[in-house]
């Protein structure tokens, strides 16, 4: 995308006022010309319509190779930020020589699809110079006839010559300028493709904004599916009260994290409805909804910049002393003046320099200064050691505390401490209720729980 960006700069800075120019400068030739001689001036201009034909011919093939050099340039960004990327990875499993080899051939894809675009770029030059060609050797066959027989000057015959030459040099710059439009429409018709992308998550046209979240989350029989016809969350009644904290569980698949998408508004349902405070979440603002709204992901995303910027980034008007306290809160400030600079440490792209739970104790100072009404955990602590989920789970408790909270956990302290657990099998509830009930009943919750903690029970006996 940035090299149709690119492309479509580069034309509308040079080529658009080169083409205005241009057609000025051919208007004024043709003007002299009739006004000279109207018959040698249509014998001259009678060689155009087959340029108009080739170009309306030409057109239709170049916009297809064009379109495919921005394609292939693309799968070639594509694949070299996913390389890049996924280094260690690559490196892990000793795939550098597939890797290679794959590249190779995008780029000799791109190198091919340039060559095609190059050549019918150039079979423009030829064409323009067989019609100058033409309308000489016309002019001079007719012109001199004319000349001989007394009816015309032989000055206004040389001027036409003179006139063949000039009429023809722009229409050598627009033809080349022409093919630049056809790299530039290419270029557009991919810009445009995702500008005309219609949102998935439209706004009310009519938004209700809400000045107090009180953080009330009922789930009337919703139900969801990505795609048509493949239902992923089957008639989902759910209340959770304000102050409340819910813990997700279930098997992989069951629609943990559709659920917290759904609160999110990431999604909109596709029956049922989500209320907010006793109001539709559709209707709700959802800018406003969102700033109320605090998430915290399994795989923390940090931004490249100092750590002051990271924890401040969903509340710009926090000031220094509100930082400090909040990364006080949740266990961040004692390892982050560690640092060499402190809070202005440069973080690398997605904080790769700082550990899993350091990067996760940052965002939680970075979801905690927001100071969300409502917050969402998806994982939290899923990747952490024993000692930072220790850490993490003294933030958690701050972090919590007077917040509704939806939690996807699987770890068993962040399980306890939820005021209720839901479980979901299959994309239906399947139970709910506290930790200790629900092991008492025998039911799916202790089927997961003896999976995940029985084994490593019986090995420590």
């Amino acid at each position: 995308m940035q090299n149709d960006v690119g492309e479509l700069g580069d034309f509308l800075d040079s080529g658009a006022f080169w083409v205005a120019g241009e057609i000025v400068t051919l208007a004024a030739i043709v003007v002299a010309m009739v006004t000279k001689d109207l018959r040698l001036a249509l014998i001259t201009l009678s060689v155009v319509p087959g340029l108009f034909i080739f170009i309306v011919l030409w057109q239709k093939r170049a916009r297809q190779f064009f379109i495919s050099v921005r394609r292939a340039i693309s799968a070639v960004n594509s694949a070299l930020q996913e390389n890049i990327s996924g280094v260690r990875v690559i490196q892990s499993l000793s795939r550098e020589d597939v890797n290679s080899n794959r590249f190779e051939q995008l780029n000799r894809a791109h190198l091919q699809a340039n060559l095609r675009s190059a050549r019918m770029s150039a079979a423009m030059n030829p064409l323009v110079e067989l019609l100058v060609a033409t309308a000489t050797a016309l002019i001079i066959f007719y012109g001199g006839r004319s000349v001989l027989q007394g009816t015309l000057l032989v000055g206004i015959l040389v001027g036409f010559m003179l006139y063949i030459q000039q009429f023809f040099d722009p229409v050598r710059m627009l033809t080349m300028e022409y093919a630049q439009l056809q790299r530039a429409m290419a270029s557009g018709s991919r810009v445009f493709e995702l500008l005309d992308v219609q949102p998935e998550v439209p706004e009310s046209p009519t938004p209700i904004s809400l000045p107090n979240v009180s953080g009330e989350i009922t789930f009337d029989h919703v139900s969801f599916s990505y795609e048509p016809g493949l239902e992923v969350l089957h008639d989902i009644n759910l209340r959770v009260s304000p102050g409340e904290t819910v813990a997700l569980v279930g098997p992989t698949g069951t629609g943990k994290s559709t659920i917290v998408n759904l609160i999110a508004r990431f999604y909109d349902v596709t029956e049922g409805r989500i209320l907010l405070d006793g109001h539709d979440l559709m209707d709700i603002d959802l800018t406003a909804y969102r700033r109320r709204l605090g998430l915290v992901l399994q795989d923390p995303f940090l931004f490249s910049g100092s750590i002051r910027e990271n924890i401040r980034y969903g509340n710009l008007d926090a000031a220094d002393e509100q930082i400090i306290a909040t990364a006080r809160t949740v266990g961040a400030h004692d390892f982050i003046t560690r640092l060499d600079g402190g809070y202005e440490y440069v973080l690398h792209e997605r904080g790769q320099n700082l550990s899993m739970g350091q990067r996760q104790l940052i965002s939680f100072a970075r979801a905690l200064l927001a100071n969300p009404s409502i917050l969402l955990l998806d994982e939290a602590t899923a990747n952490v050691d024993s000692y930072s989920e220790y850490v993490l789970q003294q933030a958690l408790e701050r972090l919590l505390k007077g917040r509704t909270a939806v939690v996807i956990a699987h770890r068993l302290s962040t399980i306890r401490n939820a005021n209720r657990i839901v479980v979901l099998d299959n994309g239906r509830i399947a139970e709910q209720g506290r930790h200790d009930d629900l092991l008492a009943k025998g039911g799916i919750s202790s089927r997961l729980y003896e999976m995940t903690h029985a084994p490593v029970t019986g090995t420590a006996k």
